[in-house]
């Protein structure tokens, strides 16, 4: 049976460029403007939710919180800052313009891990002042605590359980994003930009993740 993804959308321009290729990867494609998907689709039962961010913020968290209140999928929306992913359950955030292989993996990877879950016992991973709680997906840092989104939960595990290793882009695609397409390493940066701004005290100048030229990044020890 194929799996249908639902895009949501007011110029269409996502669909166009991804309904060809989604259809040749055995996917059904149903596509919506924000207001049709207001009133229908919950009406649908789709396996995975695309969802091209409306300028407007404001109708953009009220489309989420319809889509999370009436489906149980996954959601991945695409946009330039993943601010509401944050503050919301299940949602994966990719930066545009959307690269057809990541979106493609992205999606794979939701619709495989859309129904399991791992129950485990409490357990945190620390460095310094920096503690990651594995069963909450909260970071701790200092006084501050954020939640962090999937992959950005996925990427500071990965750092964290390897301190010191530099780590390459190509191992760090295939861990977090289980893709060995390492073509288009921008959306690892923008990911790697999003949890800096977590865990540094002056993100430009990280002290904790830093960039091995060329290759990939280092998770650094502090005591």
């Amino acid at each position: 049976m194929a799996k249908e993804i639902l895009i949501i959308e007011d110029e269409g321009t996502i669909a166009g460029l991804l309904r060809r290729n989604l259809a040749q990867n055995g996917y059904t494609v149903v596509v919506m403007d924000c207001e049709q998907a207001l009133q229908q689709a919950q009406k649908r039962r789709p396996n995975l939710v695309l969802l091209d961010a409306p300028q407007d913020s404001k109708r953009t968290l009220t489309l989420c919180q319809h889509i999370r209140s009436t489906m149980s999928c996954p959601l991945v929306m695409l946009q330039d800052s993943n601010a509401l992913a944050e503050s919301s359950e299940g949602i994966e955030c990719l930066p545009k313009p959307v690269d057809f292989v990541t979106l493609l993996t992205t999606a794979e990877t939701s619709l495989k891990q859309q129904r399991a879950t791992r129950t485990r016992s409490l357990r945190v991973l620390r460095s310094g002042e920096l503690a990651l709680d594995l069963k909450t997906r909260q970071v701790t840092n200092g006084d501050s605590r954020f939640r962090l989104t999937p992959k950005e939960f996925l990427l500071l595990k990965l750092f964290m359980t390897s301190p010191g290793q530099v780590l390459s882009h190509k191992h760090i695609l295939k861990e977090v994003w289980n893709t060995d397409y390492d073509g288009d390493i921008r959306t690892l940066h923008v990911h790697v930009s999003w949890l800096r701004s977590k865990i540094e005290k002056i993100p430009r100048r990280p002290e904790r993740l830093r960039t091995v030229r060329g290759v990939g990044y280092r998770f650094e020890i502090t005591s």
